[in-house]
């Protein structure tokens, strides 16, 4: 046998088990915990997508509010930029009872 080639039988030998292994565990809803890092919103907050605006097929615009803020963003195969960033603003009754105590 040519030495290439025991090379080439001694990976599959070696490379075939894992990548079995790897496609059920992903069959069975294994995710890497490192895709997942920062993915979710701490626990009890709240985060909720107001509007959206696709520009292109690979680029949006997204309205997050969450913590007493809104949040401008956009989105684009290079990943995700924050371009504004203010308070919510509050209800007409909150506005008009600060006006009625000044």
């Amino acid at each position: 046998m040519d030495t290439p080639l025991m090379i080439v039988a001694g990976l599959s030998l070696v490379a075939l088990p894992l990548a079995a292994r790897l496609l059920v565990a992903v069959q069975q809803g294994w995710r890497p915990k490192w895709r997942l890092a920062g993915a979710r919103p701490a626990e009890g907050a709240s985060l909720r997508v107001t509007a959206r605006v696709q520009l292109s097929p690979q680029h949006s615009l997204h309205v997050v509010e969450t913590g007493g803020r809104t949040l401008l963003l956009a989105c684009s195969p290079g990943g995700v930029r924050l371009l504004q960033r203010a308070r919510r603003p509050e209800s007409p009754a909150a506005l008009a009872a600060t006006a009625r105590a000044r």
